[in-house]
């Protein structure tokens, strides 16, 4: 198996990738756990440097990492065989940055399955912890509440949870982004660290500054050192202070004695380390919370493991916000035998690795296409030899290169066609055949495109349109037709087009002519025609052919059948091409999750919508 490994203590470029690690081996009372996300805490980062070493006693090499989410794939002796394929979460000694790991089934959660495994291993250590602090923080309608760090992985849920206890939350973190996501977790309010310093006794005329003038009856250090201290002096008489923050090296820098004078109860790291009972029923609790809505975090970063260096430095500029993952596995929606859109189903699968000339892909958004669910449907029950991935065009952003790629850099916005699989969080593309996204493109327009354009553009071409042209295309609410009615506008044709009547009026203000389908329609178009394309396969070229007097003005996409017959071209192309996108726009008819790819491929199917189908992979993989 692969690991990512402190060969030295240093920065972040210490962390290496080694293969052929051996396999471990579940002992008593374990479970083997085949990772699918690992959690990154800001002490692994700090462990890298050699922060710690005298208390944690680890020296290089190791493999960082104490949190992670996947399958149990074997057990020790003395561990139900139950186990065994369960989705869960652990809490582990280290090693945790690795394909597989070993694991206590007294640290091991059972993830539920509305959790999706990269929220359960975001919260797998944050989300005792802030049940733990929150708990021991006796919070009520009314407290004042004030959290450091805020912003970030254990300060986020802190956040959720005393607001809805009906505290009153201020969130200090550092930068605008920070303080942003706290106020969307629910704080009433969000200010700087420098705030921090100026939030002592103040007189009249500064009350109401932010800052100023505040005390707290309960703070939650998240950052220690000196704003840990500055943090401290904002407790009133009787308060709580909990210190269990070291982004900064040290916990707050906090006076014993001034503390009894005040009567401030100072709590340490003791509130957010437990004993194995202890986690697993908090672990177990996080897991209901988080089903229930009212236990989150914000993961800001999601990497594969080969880039756990990039992650750490995330960390180190202090601009992340919420948590860093490390990515294992990716999902795919995959089908192993032909059949109608039951036979799809979104399965977890290794991470795919780019080759030559190639490069990985985190979608985030797929087109669904008429050929998705062709291929599909060919030749219903029969047996494939492997699982088969679906989905032709993507959009999102590169995260692995291949050997001899140029031109492009990691985690940079593209969209483009593949040969297949681009219904997953992960795909292979090559190279060549991406595109930058546009800036005014969202992800999922760009998705929308590839198919569409490049299909319109070569068939105009075999067409050949040309300023005064009337062309008429059948289906032109779909994606295709739109996009070659837009295409050939632009050349100065006039285009009419078949679709149901509900599309007309947005048809007309893009300059097409609409006319309805069905019984009569030759009566309805006007005449002449010059050229004609069929994106439609609803049996009208033998119409078409008689509007334009040549089966050679004649192009379909959709009915190879009736092109035979009438000696019409039937145009087919390959993926690889980059394409020219520019002036295209497609309306989005509807967009699924990707867990939803078989009903996304059953409307494709039914047909009557306008625009271009999506998936979004959002909630099945954090961004």
């Amino acid at each position: 198996m692969n690991v990512v490994e402190v060969t030295k203590f240093g920065g972040p470029e210490v962390l290496e990738v080694v293969q052929g690690v051996p396999d471990p081996v579940a002992g008593p009372g374990q479970v083997v756990i085949g990772v699918s996300v690992a959690d990154v805490m800001s002490i692994d980062a700090q462990l890298r440097t050699g922060w710690g070493r005298e208390w944690f006693g680890q020296e290089p090499p190791f493999v960082p990492g104490t949190g992670v989410a996947g399958h149990v794939l074997s057990v020790g002796d003395g561990v139900d065989p139950g186990w065994t394929g369960r989705r869960v979460a652990a809490l582990v000694s280290g090693g945790g940055y690795a394909e597989r790991v070993v694991a206590d089934v007294a640290t091991t959660v059972e993830v539920p399955g509305e959790v999706p495994l990269w929220r359960a291993a975001a919260l797998v250590q944050v989300g005792p912890a802030a049940l733990s602090l929150a708990e021991a923080a006796e919070l009520k309608p009314g407290t004042r509440v004030l959290v450091t760090g805020a912003g970030g992985a254990l300060g986020l849920p802190l956040v959720r949870l005393a607001q809805a206890a009906g505290a009153h939350v201020t969130a200090a973190a550092h930068g605008p982004a920070k303080r942003a996501a706290a106020l969307a977790m629910g704080a009433a309010e969000a200010i700087g660290y420098a705030d921090l310093v100026a939030a002592g006794p103040e007189p009249a005329a500064t009350a109401g500054v932010a800052g100023r003038g505040r005390s707290f009856d309960v703070v939650f250090d998240g950052v220690g050192g000196q704003v840990g201290a500055d943090a401290f002096e904002l407790v009133d008489r009787g308060g709580r202070f909990f210190a269990y923050g070291v982004p900064t090296g040290s916990t707050a820098l906090v006076d014993p004695a001034e503390a009894g004078r005040r009567g401030v109860r100072v709590v340490g790291m003791e509130q957010v380390q437990f004993a194995p009972d202890d986690f697993r029923s908090l672990a177990e609790r996080t897991m209901r919370e988080a089903v229930a809505g009212t236990l989150a975090t914000v993961v800001g970063l999601a990497l594969p493991l080969e880039r756990a260096g990039e992650a750490h430095a995330a960390l180190a500029a202090r601009e992340l916000v919420g948590k860093a993952l490390l990515l294992v596995t990716a999902q795919a929606v995959r089908y192993r035998a032909h059949g109608g859109p039951e036979v799809l189903a979104l399965e977890e699968i290794p991470l795919p690795q780019p080759g030559p000339g190639q490069v990985r892909v985190a979608v985030r958004a797929a087109g669904v296409n008429a050929l998705d669910w062709k291929l599909r449907a060919a030749g219903t029950g029969a047996t494939i030899d492997e699982p088969q991935g679906t989905g032709i065009e993507l959009a999102g952003t590169i995260d692995a290169l291949g050997p001899g790629v140029t031109g492009w850099e990691l985690g940079r916005p593209v969209f483009g066609q593949v040969a297949s699989g681009a219904a997953a969080t992960h795909a292979i593309a090559e190279a060549g055949a991406l595109l930058a996204k546009p800036d005014d493109l969202t992800y999922e327009e760009a998705a929308a495109l590839p198919v569409a354009v490049g299909t319109a553009r070569r068939t105009l071409r075999e067409l050949g349109v040309e300023a005064g042209h009337r062309l008429l295309i059948h289906a032109v609410a779909g994606g295709v037709g739109l996009a070659a009615a837009q295409l050939a506008l632009a050349r100065g044709a006039e285009v009419v087009g078949t679709a149901s009547e509900r599309h007309h009026a947005y048809l007309r203000g893009l300059g097409i002519h609409p006319v309805t389908y069905g019984a009569g329609l030759a009566e309805r178009l006007p005449r002449p025609v010059d050229r004609v394309l069929d994106a439609s396969g609803r049996g009208e070229l033998a119409l078409s052919v008689e509007l334009t007097g040549d089966p050679a003005k004649v192009v379909t996409i959709a009915d190879p059948a009736g092109a035979a017959k009438l000696g019409v071209r039937f145009s087919t192309g390959a993926p690889g091409t980059p394409l020219d996108v520019e002036g295209v726009r497609l309306p989005i008819a509807e967009v699924f999750p990707l867990e939803r790819t078989a009903d996304a491929q059953r409307l494709s199917q039914e047909g009557h919508f306008s625009g271009k189908i999506v998936l979004n992979t959002e909630a099945t993989l954090p961004r």
